[in-house]
């Protein structure tokens, strides 16, 4: 290459791939055709400025590098650090690297290396010894078809109040750590203002029944005597249906266990804290959203009885088979979080 003669950037491309390789900078110049100075001069402008350009800058020079970007990134992705706020996220890295960046500075280079303050999913918290059950789980049901799981009757039990109020924090991430555990915003169960079982399978809705009062053994016996089987003959007449119901205490009651068996209710064992693999907690998502939608707010528990009744009985079919369709999905997604949340 003669003198002063610039160059192309597909050679400054090869440099700096030849330089994360570790070849020598004579190495270097022999594959792209010019001469090791300016392959030594390109790299150092590289390191300095972020850039492979000659030409004169305008303004101040960038703060942040392409390693000094990489630096940042490590420091927010760990794990205590990704709750942050971008004045603490500031402060951490003048402690790091001694470098006295704005907060806007430091935003808008979050954003250029694709982490954005997100609001953290809520989603409940799974211990480390039920994620290995979970995966368990997914991984013996990973050959069920569709047709295997039309076979189920979905149960569970849902609170609904006059008044919604929900809680959100924000996180530091990337798209593709949407649900990872430090991201997540774990949720539990609170105090119910009304309670309401419902069931449904891909044969349709089953009833809506509101739970007054605590639910006990006792109590829980009574909906599947009064529900649960009723439903079960009317949607698998030839007997081949498949109970299904999280592990809740009433759920896992004596006398609940021993009048399934009583009544050959065949049953289907189920993971702990795992409600992003029942369908049904998608229908529930939906009446909650149709509630919120509705102009008239329930006055008092007989409203949103009505309310929530209504809701249930307006959800399509459509909507029905595609829940039941997502299993074999669900179940995957389970297997390739390792047992972890999904976003399910």
């Amino acid at each position: 290459m003669g003198k002063g003669k610039e160059l192309t950037e597909s050679q400054k491309g090869a440099i700096l791939y030849g330089h994360q390789l570790g070849h020598s900078c004579r190495k270097i110049a022999e594959t792209v055709g010019c001469g090791p100075s300016a392959v030594s001069a390109c790299i150092r402008r590289y390191k300095t400025t972020g850039s492979t350009d000659t030409k004169p800058r305008s303004g101040r020079p960038r703060l942040f590098t392409t390693p000094n970007c990489n630096q940042l990134k490590r420091l927010v992705t760990k794990k205590n650090n990704r709750r942050k706020c971008t004045r603490e996220v500031q402060a951490l890295w003048k402690e790091k690297s001694g470098q006295d960046a704005s907060t806007p500075t430091i935003r808008r280079t979050l954003h250029i290396i694709g982490l954005n303050n997100c609001a953290a999913r809520r989603k409940p918290f799974i211990s480390p010894e039920n994620m290995v059950k979970r995966l368990a789980w997914a991984q013996e049901h990973a050959h069920w078809t569709v047709q295997d799981w039309k076979k189920v009757l979905w149960t569970d039990e849902s609170t609904f109040s006059q008044f919604q109020q929900s809680r959100t924090s924000r996180v530091w991430r990337e798209p593709s750590e949407e649900w990872l555990p430090a991201c997540v915003s774990a949720t539990v169960k609170h105090s119910p203002s009304r309670m309401f079982w419902g069931c449904f399978s891909a044969q349709g809705l089953g009833p809506i029944v509101p739970l007054v009062g605590s639910v006990n053994g006792a109590v829980h016996l009574e909906t599947i005597r009064k529900h649960v089987i009723p439903t079960m003959k009317r949607f698998f007449p030839n007997g081949d249906g498949i109970f299904q119901e999280d592990n809740a205490p009433c759920h896992k009651s004596k006398i609940v266990a021993e009048f399934r068996a009583k009544k050959n209710i065949r049953t289907l064992k189920w993971p702990a804290q795992s409600p992003d693999l029942n369908p049904i907690e998608n229908l529930w998502d939906e009446i909650k959203k149709i509630l919120r939608s509705r102009k008239v707010k329930p006055t008092n528990l007989s409203s949103l009885e009505r309310q929530v009744r209504k809701a249930w009985k307006s959800i399509s079919s459509e909507k029905i088979e595609n829940l039941v369709e997502s299993m074999p999905r669900r179940i995957q997604a389970v297997i390739n979080a390792n047992g972890g949340p999904t976003k399910y």
